[in-house]
């Protein structure tokens, strides 16, 4: 569905995100003023909408704060290129990871190093599993919290959606239709190694709390080469 000079020119993306703080009680000690008492608020909002979290504490929830922007961090960004032979067949693939405890500092290089990109390809495609709704917002969100401004192609407010440098694999898995699944199932339906073998989303938090930051790159990594071999299967290609 896709040729190799298309693939060419689609960088693959994936972040990780965590908690902000190791727990509720770490926020309420040295967060900012009035941050804890926002998460409260988050906590009865979350308690509100998913019937199996009513009954959990404050305490209990803080974990669920790795998913938003407002209340988690970055601790990792990969970013990743599939290199092609003389004859246009997929060989290997090339992964750049920015990862971390400084969240300014990963978040300012993979920003200097997108501009490099953009200003050698202005037409490049960014690429990755629902990143229109969840990895380019956190990315611009945090850049902004963290006092940096993305680089011009990610303002993605000021474009209409057919003019932004995104593609979502789980808006083209719907082919039309309203239906789409999780890149650990599009993979077993292929048969491409998933790095959720490895590791589950809910899990990246407690990783980095306990000092395990490679092996959340190296799950990163593996998310970004599982995206590509997805791609590839759809192209009629041979994984990587």
């Amino acid at each position: 569905m896709y040729s190799s000079s298309e693939l060419k020119g689609m960088l693959f993306i994936d972040i990780e995100t965590c908690t902000q703080y190791k727990n509720l009680s770490d926020l309420e000690k040295n967060g900012p003023d009035g941050l804890s008492e926002l998460w409260a608020k988050k906590a009865d909002s979350i308690r509100l909408y998913e019937e199996d979290k009513r009954e959990l504490s404050n305490t209990e929830l803080y974990k669920n704060a790795s998913m938003f922007p407002e209340f988690g961090k970055i601790n990792t960004i990969s970013i990743g290129q599939i290199s092609f032979d003389e004859i246009g067949m997929p060989v290997s693939s090339k992964i750049k990871s920015f990862y971390g405890e400084n969240e300014h500092i990963l978040l300012e290089d993979f920003n200097n190093t997108m501009r490099a990109v953009f200003s050698k390809n202005a037409s490049v495609k960014l690429i990755g599993h629902n990143i229109k709704k969840f990895d380019m917002p956190w990315i611009v969100k945090r850049s902004l919290i963290n006092g940096i401004m993305p680089v011009a192609q990610f303002h993605f407010q000021k474009q209409k959606p057919w003019e932004n440098c995104l593609l979502d694999t789980f808006e083209i898995w719907k082919f039309g239709g309203y239906n789409s699944s999780s890149l650990d199932l599009i993979c077993n339906l292929f048969n491409i190694p998933s790095p959720k073998d490895a590791m589950k989303n809910y899990e990246v938090s407690e990783h980095y709390w306990n000092g395990n930051i490679e092996n959340i790159m190296k799950y990163c990594e593996g998310d970004v080469k599982a995206t590509m071999n997805v791609m590839l299967k759809m192209s009629n290609m041979e994984i990587i």
